[in-house]
């Protein structure tokens, strides 16, 4: 789990520092990320490979002038990470400012990250994460 928490931390701090190409080269090359956050309308089926990952921190950027997230928790479950933070933003239109808690359910693949979702409690990503099989997406 240590080297886990380390991959982790680095890919809260490049998320942070909005380099998206330091957060895809953390991710597989077949990687998905579904998070909730995306300027894509309903039924978005996620980002999917490396620019996948880059036109998330695109979309991002539209929506949010400033966006950090915190990580406080991390274990595995039924071989997946579950990783439980805040993420605060400030809206880029409304200026409104956001103040969430965010939970993680990734899927490691040797030292990369194969998937990944990510839900706007933790109370949310803790019963995806329960409730998954191996290899299995959530719902």
């Amino acid at each position: 789990m240590d080297l886990y928490r380390d991959q982790l931390e680095q890919l809260r701090s490049s998320f942070n520092r909005r380099d998206s190409d330091q957060f895809a080269a953390m991710w597989d090359a077949n990687c998905e990320w579904h998070p909730f956050l995306t300027a894509r309308g309903e039924g978005d089926l996620g980002y999917h490979g490396h620019n996948g990952i880059r036109a998330w921190f695109e979309d991002t950027d539209e929506m949010f002038s400033e966006v950090q997230v915190a990580l406080s928790q991390f274990r595995e479950v039924r071989g997946r990470l579950l990783v439980l933070g805040r993420m605060t933003a400030i809206g880029r239109a409304s200026g409104a400012k956001v103040d969430s808690e965010v939970g993680w359910v990734v899927e490691p693949r040797r030292e990369m990250f194969l998937r990944g979702w990510a839900y706007t409690s933790h109370a949310e990503a803790e019963r995806e994460a329960e409730a998954l099989g191996p290899n299995e997406p959530p719902t």
